[in-house]
C-alpha cells in the first residue's frame, strides 16, 4: 500500500513543480534572470527529476514483459494501448507543428504573442494536454498492473488539473480575446457543435 501512497505523492511534487515553474510570476523571474533557454533547462532538469519520484515509487521493471511472458499479455488491451500511443502522437506532432517551445515558455506580461488558433488548436484548446493523457491511456492498457495504472492514472488527473491551471493563465494573459476563443474551440477534445 505505502508505494501506491508514494506514486501519488510523487506524482503531485511533479504537479507542484511542473505548474509552480509555469506561473507567470515564476517564469518572468527566470527568465529576466536566466533567459529563455535558462528557463527551459531549469524546467526541464526539474521535470525530469520529479517525474522519476513516482516513477521509481512505481516499482515496475518488466517493461519488457510481452517479450518474456507473452501469456499475460491480453491482446485487446495490447493493441488499444498501442493504437493510444500512436493517437497520442499523431495529436502530439501536429500541435507541435503550429506552436513552438519558446511560444510556450515566454508568456510574458511585457509582450504579447499571438494567441495560436490554428491547426489542431482550431478544434482543441489544448492538443498537447490530450497527447498525454493518450499516452497514459495506452500506458494502462499496455501494462495493466495496479501499480502502472495507479501511476498513469494520477498522472491523467495531474494533466486535467493542469490543462485547468493552464487554462486561467491564458484567460489573465489574453482577456476577452481567449474568453471567446473558448467559446468556439473544446478544452481537451473538439466541440460537437460549432
Amino acid at each position: 500500500m505505502i508505494e501506491y501512497i508514494l506514486i501519488v505523492l510523487g506524482t503531485i511534487i511533479f504537479g507542484l513543480q511542473h505548474s509552480g515553474l509555469s506561473a507567470l510570476s515564476v517564469k518572468e523571474r527566470i527568465i529576466d534572470k536566466w533567459g529563455k533557454e535558462g528557463y527551459s533547462r531549469i524546467y526541464t532538469v526539474t521535470s525530469i527529476i520529479t517525474i522519476m519520484i513516482p516513477f521509481i515509487a512505481m516499482w515496475y521493471w518488466d517493461w519488457l514483459y510481452f517479450l518474456f511472458f507473452p501469456e499475460l499479455v491480453n491482446p485487446i488491451l495490447f493493441i488499444g494501448g498501442i493504437v493510444l500511443f500512436l493517437a497520442g502522437a499523431v495529436v502530439a506532432a501536429k500541435a507541435s507543428a503550429v506552436i513552438s517551445v519558446s511560444t510556450v515558455a515566454d508568456m510574458r506580461s511585457d509582450r504579447m504573442p499571438e494567441l495560436v488558433t490554428e491547426g489542431l488548436y482550431g478544434r482543441i484548446r489544448h492538443p498537447l494536454y490530450l497527447a498525454t493523457i493518450l499516452f497514459f491511456g495506452a500506458l494502462t492498457l499496455i501494462y495493466p498492473f495496479p501499480k502502472v495504472i495507479v501511476f498513469a492514472l494520477s498522472l491523467i488527473a495531474y494533466t486535467l488539473i493542469g490543462a485547468y491551471l493552464e487554462e486561467r493563465k491564458l484567460i489573465l494573459h489574453y482577456g476577452e480575446l481567449y474568453l471567446q476563443y473558448r467559446k468556439e474551440v473544446g478544452f481537451i477534445l473538439p466541440k460537437l457543435r460549432r
